[in-house]
């Protein structure tokens, strides 16, 4: 049986959750857990066995949403980085411009919580920025080391992007603004 992974309640919409779970189920309720659908057959090319590693509602529509999965355990080191904004009933892959590499398996992805489109994603050697909501990514390493980006969090009240790496400790990007 699989273990919710990753869950994460919507800001926007009271009673909407998603979870995702370490054998590769992405799910939705929308009445506060009494329900729940099983959205992971309308994602397309995804692979079976990932883990569900991080899903990040919308601050800007309810309906969206973005999940990464991770399938290095299972020796595909793609990235998989998805969008659907009709919750979870059409998914589209959102992984253009992360560079062919061994390491570029997707651990999270974040939303900038002042600019809508804006988006953050964390790799398996790097740190990624999209301006187009997904559409292209490029390189925000600056001066951070090349490691393990597992966790990003945007701290709201001074705007800096906080960056948590698998072992190596954690970087901080002074006022995203």
């Amino acid at each position: 049986a699989g273990v919710v992974f990753a869950i994460a309640e919507s800001p926007l919409e009271e009673g909407v959750i998603w979870a995702g779970t370490n054998d590769g189920l992405v799910q939705i309720t929308r009445d506060g857990g009494a329900n729940w659908t099983n959205v992971t057959p309308n994602i397309p090319d995804l692979p079976p066995w990932g883990t569900v590693s991080n899903i990040e509602p919308s601050r800007y529509d309810a309906g969206t949403a973005y999940i990464t999965v991770d399938f290095h355990q299972v020796n595909n080191r793609d990235p998989f980085i998805y969008k659907t904004t009709d919750y979870g009933d059409s998914w589209t892959r959102i992984t253009n411009g992360i560079p062919e590499s061994v390491f570029r398996y997707v651990h999270v992805v974040r939303e900038d919580p002042t600019r809508e489109g804006l988006l953050y994603a964390g790799t398996e050697n790097g740190l990624y920025i999209s301006f187009d909501d997904g559409a292209n990514w490029q390189p925000l390493q600056t001066n951070l080391p090349h490691a393990p980006v597992h966790w990003l969090v945007i701290q709201e009240h001074f705007n800096d992007l906080v960056v948590g790496t698998y072992g190596r400790g954690f970087w901080i990007m002074d006022d995203i603004t």
